[in-house]
């Protein structure tokens, strides 16, 4: 399954009442995962298979530490992006590199990372976006991705939430939903924490309330042990280093909750999105723009999806 970036990265053309489960990280989130209702006593699932869709390399790391922990070799991690975007001026080491080269780097500290948890190369692959480009190649990306989702059969897929942080979560939030829809059997949704601008402010690890959410919300406490295995895995994206800062001081948990029900064709939050405050390329418009575009080309709507 392994498949590298660099190999496919082409261009193409409110606050709900939420139940609060803490759990300690020598418990296995993924019982909780495949059966909320039945709380961190659940019985061990057999043979249940997880897979991250991750916008970018690290991503995994910063948001999934615990169930990549948990599950080791018996995770997959999927990749939207990359990682390396076309304007070199958004790459967050300025590095003096041909874009496949950086692209290359990215994917090789993702090999690194991930190893320290048991994911073996094999089980890592990239969806081929360009990072920053991806609300452009949404068809293609569910294509594959549905066609990764074919092959693997998770019983479980984690990804992004939709909160406006990076065009790039986004998309992957749009991609998992898009070819989740498709899936049979469809497997438990669930997402992890990033960024978001909410309320005007940067905020991570933690979740924009939705009135749409699940009432379930699991919150990983990480044991002292854990958080520095985490800032271990963080560490082998050199690259990455200075934005990973905020990541690394807030590694004390981690957060997961049941994808909710998202009408892509309004923002994620009101005022301005924490990337249209970054001056890059994307707004918020274009991307609801193609989002929109995409699911009325593919008819579907929020209802297809909610039933799906």
């Amino acid at each position: 399954m392994s498949v590298l970036c660099t190999d496919t990265a082409k261009p193409c053309a409110y606050s709900p009442l939420i139940r609060w489960l803490t759990m300690t990280s020598n418990v296995n989130p993924c019982r909780f995962l495949a059966a909320p209702q039945s709380g961190p006593q659940a019985s061990e699932p057999q043979s249940r298979t997880t897979l991250i869709l991750a916008a970018h390399p690290d991503d995994e790391v910063i948001g999934a530490t615990s169930v990549l922990t948990s599950v080791g070799g018996a995770a997959y991690v999927v990749f939207l992006t990359d990682g390396a975007p076309l304007d070199a001026a958004l790459w967050s080491s300025h590095q003096q590199l041909p874009r496949s080269d950086y692209a290359t780097l990215r994917w090789r500290e993702s090999i690194a990372a991930l190893s320290l948890a048991g994911v073996s190369k094999e089980r890592i692959s990239c969806l081929g976006a360009v990072d920053q480009e991806s609300a452009q190649a949404v068809p293609l990306l569910v294509r594959r991705f549905a066609t990764v989702l074919a092959d693997v059969r998770p019983d479980i897929v984690i990804s992004h939430a939709y909160e406006g942080g990076h065009p790039d979560h986004d998309s992957a939030a749009l991609v998992a939903y898009a070819a989740l829809a498709m899936a049979q059997p469809m497997p438990e949704h669930w997402e992890m924490t990033s960024y978001h601008g909410a309320n005007g402010s940067f905020r991570c690890g933690q979740f924009i309330p939705s009135p749409d959410a699940d009432p379930y919300e699991l919150a990983i406490e990480l044991s002292p042990e854990q958080r520095e295995f985490k800032s271990e895995m963080l560490l082998c994206y050199e690259s990455q280093r200075s934005v990973l800062q905020a990541f690394v001081a807030s590694a004390d948990s981690e957060r997961f909750r049941p994808a909710p029900d998202y009408d892509f064709a309004l923002p994620p939050h009101p005022g301005k999105l924490w990337y249209e405050t970054q001056g890059w390329p994307m707004t918020g418009s274009e991307w609801r723009r193609l989002a929109t575009f995409f699911l009325e080309q593919q008819g579907l709507s929020r209802q297809t999806l909610r039933c799906a």
